[in-house]
């Protein structure tokens, strides 16, 4: 008696059979919560996106998206599927930079997030070292938020992100190796009146201008708090940014202070923009690390961490007099350990 063939699962019907354009639909509508809106960004009708997405439910016999206060949204088994679209569609498109990077001649092209804390030295020491040793190489540096670079890093639109993030905070999936420590320091105006004293009190230098971090990042409530252990609240005379260049701009410009990694206020008092302070102004931040994806590390950004480890290695080398630099905080795992993965307990 002949054996009846199983029916097939829901997983294997999407192994097998679901196609991409399918998942760009469905991805469209979720994102847009429209099919009109849906139809212009992938430039078909919107009877077409209707159908294809029909068609993938149809395919699995399950219901991918609802109709709710006049918007599409993905059921909990079409997320899954939205968050797949999502990855194909991003290593799509790195896999069609590094063929047209490859059609040009070039070595690859490698996407890497920055924080402040590695604009002013380390990052533009290794890229110039990376160009020296491969000189065709694409590179892109990215500044924006941290969460994003985090999200961007997860989905594959970066290789890697150079920051100070603590692992207990981060997602399972990245990994972080230390890079080097960096504390803090106070700058000021090369030009503020107060610049030429010779001691400074923080209560006298609460009343001045800050450059202060955004709220609801790491620098701003580690900033906040140090204020508070001193007895004293933040700074009312402040201006919020992100940017290193625009806050080199506003010392320039105005007489006001700012906390610095110690690299930043080096840079800035050789450009003759301000002066650094002697006061104990650690905030408690992690370590510089360098960050990546555990399933994806292409070759070339294997490489610029290894360029990454040792530009970093020559800048951390101790330091003497009164700006000794504090102890440098610990990964979460040994120090014998090469990477650290973001789940793994202090």
């Amino acid at each position: 008696m002949p054996l009846r063939n199983s029916p097939p699962t829901v997983g294997s019907l999407l192994s097998r059979q679901v196609s991409l354009r399918q998942l760009r639909a469905l991805a469209a509508v979720v994102e847009t919560g429209s099919a009109s809106l849906a139809a212009e960004r992938l430039h078909v009708t919107q009877s077409a996106v209707s159908k294809t997405v029909a068609e993938l439910e149809a395919l699995l016999g399950q219901t991918l998206v609802d109709r709710r206060n006049r918007s599409f949204h993905a059921t909990a088994l079409g997320q899954p599927l939205v968050e797949l679209a999502q990855r194909l569609q991003n290593e799509l498109d790195r896999c069609g930079q590094e063929v047209d990077a490859l059609c040009r001649g070039t070595q690859g092209a490698l996407h890497v997030g920055a924080t402040n804390a590695a604009l002013a030295h380390l990052l533009p020491q290794a890229m110039a070292q990376l160009k020296a040793e491969q000189p065709n190489a694409a590179l892109h540096v990215h500044t924006h938020a941290v969460p994003d670079m985090v999200d961007d890093l997860r989905s594959g639109r970066l290789d890697l992100v150079v920051a100070r993030l603590r692992g207990d905070d981060l997602p399972p999936d990245l990994i972080g190796q230390r890079l080097m420590g960096q504390r803090e320091v106070v700058v000021i105006s090369a030009h503020h009146p107060l610049a030429l004293q010779r001691s400074w009190r923080w209560e006298q230098l609460q009343d001045q201008a800050w450059i202060i971090p955004f709220e609801g990042t790491q620098s701003r409530t580690l900033l906040e708090r140090s204020w508070q252990r001193r007895g004293l609240t933040p700074p009312s005379n402040q201006i919020a940014t992100g940017d290193l260049a625009l806050t080199f701009s506003l010392l320039r410009r105005m007489p006001m202070l700012a906390f610095m990694a110690l690299q930043q206020a080096e840079l800035a008092a050789r450009l003759g923009i301000a002066k650094i302070l002697p006061l104990q102004a650690d905030l408690g931040l992690p370590d510089l690390s360098v960050w990546w994806h555990r399933e994806r590390l292409s070759p070339l950004a294997e490489q610029f961490k290894a360029v990454l480890q040792d530009v970093a290695q020559m800048s951390d080398a101790p330091e003497e007099g009164p700006t000794a630099a504090r102890p440098a905080t610990k990964p979460s795992e040994p120090p014998a350990a090469p990477a650290w993965r973001a789940s793994s307990p202090p």
